[in-house]
């Protein structure tokens, strides 16, 4: 009671003028007296403030910062539940052009789509990010253009001009910002567009992947289905997501044709939260650790504290011997603490906008696209609240606890080496147990993390992706419309780059490998089945196409360049396909019903290595078959080279500009490096968390090592007395190692039991390691121990050195 009463007390005080400039202006003087302890105390709060500001810049610029658009709170995404398949985010157009026509319940509903053409005449041939989106698209979004116009309403329709919009950054790319762009024409894929419009640079339309666009140009709506095509709403007035996801149900039911293998239903969602789902958990998963970072900062500077207070205890006697209440002394530390906890934050403000910048190049690619990421007003108040609120949290018992001295005992010549009080050597102990049990947290997600992309880094992807480059061509349609010419144009491409000196081997195939979105077929035939197969994968490829990707013939043969037109249709499955489909019998010679041909059939002739497209999944059932029967205007040739591919890419691409130069490769990459890549998300998660995990083991360490060496200074007369009495030195290292680990092993089983809760949180992120993992609760728990035993033992090891004479006089 006495207590509140005293905190009362003081924060009425503090509402004084004259009083709070008083103590603001003593505690200024106190801190510049002691640098050394000023110095330690803002640098170890600044790297826990600075840490937590960077993240939740972060954090608020994706999760809390609404979309740069009018009303963003009324943006809705339109998706569909296919039946056990899941969410698809995408639809046909069908089914948005009978939502637009008949909705009540959104006021405006746009569909739109990301694209690639390439883009011919005026320049350098070059393959393109484009959009296209129905004329709503940029009146829903109340976006206007930089210059010239938007899409006008009917230039989504069958017939209408082709017209294009650029981009502020392509429109200075590749044309210097002429303003006299407005009406030319660009050709893209063999098609004549009229430039009428240049979009703003601040422009992002928000996605959860990042998408430059170069350009946009209408999405046609036509009467056949086609898809697939996303489609954002903005909810009427007064109108909920339940309403308007049950009007877009039954739109959807009333037109959906009869006899579909599965069940097709809406779902409705606020447009920012389907944006950012995939980069939520490991925000917020950041943002916690993070705060256990900033609790260890907040307990070193706290044992900072209270060494320092037992050091003012006779200045502080003498304030209340000559009248100073207690509840003014606690004011006045608090006003200290919180000085302290100000430079603290306004160097982690410093150090936040650094870390920010590189925050943000670190992990952008687990980010949505999105405006970019600012110090905004919201940040510099949760900066300042968090330097109030760290201030007293780390400020208020050793304020407390340094008020409450006994005059008598200190104005005594004698209690110059009196000991700590039981309740300060109790409240250091509790500090070291705190800063235990959140550095073995914190090592725990990091050692699991770890764990995991190594188990992902492992696995087998099929393939060898040593010395292999990788490049797409899509080819002109109205150039090449047929498979035969299209057939014919790889084929001479890849014996061109065949015949360059180093260049071992070359395949194609349709699919890209690593994450590429392939083809798939459903409710196909396979001959001596009587139910129909539900799904599986299929690419077009070329016959060394295995051979170059290093790909293992289980059984059969491989294509041959006698598969062609004319020849009997064949396929070839992977490892997968045969154990599900065809599980105990032989593959060879079994035929499956075509879907290239009509009435036709193709016989499988071999059965190859599972390939893996994602690290993380199961390879799914696919079928091979030969571009020389099948054709297709995109492929991705793959390159063997005698050493490293990047050498070879300025000459493959002068043999492919000798065939055609109006048909430009894309996505030129080496395969270790998309490889690499596709492993860049869980690196990023790895290494923050255990640089996270690591600073917080360096200040626990920190902090266990000034606890102990406090308590050995204060103890030095007790270790004399213990020497001369005929304690050996081992005895004296034994028990203040012994006090010293006993709580930490209290903090690390603490930390144990509250890992097994918290790290469960983690299970999303992980892979093929369980969140209760015992090898990585083992490892962690004898680094933590190891770390400690290394912080107790230097001044354990200092104590033993104490001259037993020069101890007994030792005040």
């Amino acid at each position: 009671m006495l207590r509140l009463r005293s905190i009362i007390n003081g924060l009425k005080a503090l509402f004084h003028k004259e009083i709070f400039w008083q103590d603001v202006r003593y505690g200024l003087r106190q801190l510049k007296r002691h640098p050394g302890f000023t110095a330690v105390a803002v640098i170890t709060l600044a790297l826990g403030i600075g840490a937590t500001t960077a993240i939740f810049t972060v954090v608020n610029g994706v999760l809390l910062r609404p979309l740069p658009y009018p009303h963003p709170e009324e943006l809705v995404y339109v998706q569909e539940i296919l039946g056990n398949f899941g969410v698809n985010p995408f639809v046909f157009n069908t089914e948005f052009a009978a939502w637009r026509d008949r909705t009540r319940t959104l006021s405006q509903v746009a569909a739109y789509i990301s694209a690639q053409f390439n883009l011919t005449g005026g320049g350098e041939p070059e393959r393109v990010n484009a959009g296209m989106a129905t004329s709503s698209f940029f009146s829903l979004l109340g976006i206007r253009p930089a210059a010239g116009r938007t899409f006008l309403p009917a230039e989504d329709r069958p017939g209408s001009a082709p017209v294009a919009i650029l981009s502020e950054a392509f429109w200075e790319r590749r044309y210097g910002r002429d303003p006299s762009v407005m009406g030319k024409r660009i050709t893209l894929d063999g098609n004549v567009y009229t430039i009428v419009g240049v979009l703003p640079a601040t422009l992002v339309i928000p996605d959860q992947f990042k998408m430059n666009y170069a350009l946009w140009v209408p999405l046609v709506l036509t009467a056949k289905p086609f898809g697939p095509v996303r489609v954002v709403g903005r909810l009427s007035p007064a109108v909920t997501l339940a309403t308007a996801r049950t009007e877009l149900d039954t739109i959807m039911q009333s037109i959906l044709r009869k006899g579909l293998p599965f069940k097709k239903s809406v779902v409705l969602s606020p447009w920012q939260e389907q944006i950012t789902e995939q980069s939520r958990v490991s925000l917020l998963l950041f943002l916690g650790a993070v705060g256990f970072l900033l609790l260890i900062a907040c307990a070193n500077v706290a044992n900072l504290l209270l060494s320092r207070a037992a050091s003012r205890q006779k200045e502080i006697t003498v304030r209340l011997t000559v009248g100073a209440g207690r509840s003014r002394i606690v004011r006045q530390l608090l006003t200290e603490s919180a000085l302290l906890a100000l430079l603290g934050g306004l160097l982690g403000l410093i150090l936040a906008q650094w870390g920010k910048n590189l925050l943000l190049a670190f992990i952008s690619p687990n980010l949505p696209a999105l405006e970019p990421i600012v110090l905004d007003f919201r940040v510099l108040g949760f900066s300042l609240a968090l330097a109030v609120l760290t201030g007293l949290a780390f400020g208020m018992v050793p304020a407390f606890h340094a008020s409450k001295v006994s005059l008598n005992e200190v104005l005594k010549e004698a209690s110059r080496s009196t000991s700590e009080s039981r309740s300060g050597l109790l409240f250091r102990n509790l500090l070291i147990i705190g800063e235990t049990a959140l550095a073995m947290v914190l090592l725990v997600g990091a050692g699991l993390l770890f764990k995991s992309f190594l188990r992902v880094r492992g696995i087998d992807m099929g393939f060898k992706s040593e010395r292999l480059l990788s490049l797409a061509i899509d080819l002109t349609r109205s150039k090449y419309p047929t498979p035969r010419v299209q057939s014919r144009f790889f084929q001479q491409a890849m014996e061109a780059i065949k015949s360059l000196g180093g260049v071992q081997s070359v395949g194609g195939s349709s699919g890209a490998p690593l994450g590429g979105y392939g083809s798939s077929i459903a409710d196909f035939t396979l001959e001596g089945r009587q139910d129909k197969i539900p799904m599986s994968s299929y690419s077009i490829v070329s016959p060394d196409y295995f051979r170059t990707m290093g790909i293992p013939l289980l059984q059969g043969r491989n294509f041959t360049d006698a598969d062609g037109e004319g020849s009997p249709a064949v396929v070839m499955v992977n490892a997968s396909f045969a154990h599900r489909y065809l599980p105990g019998e032989n593959c060879l010679g079994r035929r499956i019903e075509s879907w290239i041909q009509k009435n036709d059939w193709l016989t499988i002739v071999g059965v190859v290595g599972d390939v893996r497209s994602w690290s993380e999944r199961e390879p799914d059932p696919e079928m091979y078959v030969s571009y020389l029967q099948a054709g297709g205007p995109h492929m991705t040739l793959l390159v063997r080279t005698a050493g490293n591919p990047v050498r070879w890419v300025a000459a493959i691409r002068s043999q492919l500009v000798n065939i055609d130069k109006d048909q430009p490769p894309h996505d030129v990459a080496t395969l270790d490096r998309l490889q690499a890549g596709s492993l860049t998300p869980r690196r990023v998660n790895m290494l923050l968390f255990g640089a996270f995990a690591g600073l917080g083991l360096v200040l626990a360490s920190v902090g266990i090592y000034g606890v102990v060496s406090y308590s050995v200074s204060q103890r030095t007369h007790e270790i004399g007395v213990r020497m001369a009495l005929g304690a050996e030195r081992s005895d004296v290292l034994k028990v203040v190692v012994g006090q010293g680990l006993c709580s930490v092993l209290i903090g690390a089983g603490i930390g144990v039991a509250a890992s097994l809760a918290i790290t469960r949180l983690l299970r999303t992120v992980l892979f093929g390691v369980k969140p209760t993992d015992p090898a990585t609760f083992l490892a962690v728990g004898l680094l933590l121990s190891g770390v400690a035993l290394a912080a107790c033992y230097i001044p354990a090891r200092r104590a033993t050195k104490v001259d037993p004479m020069v101890a007994l006089r030792y005040e």
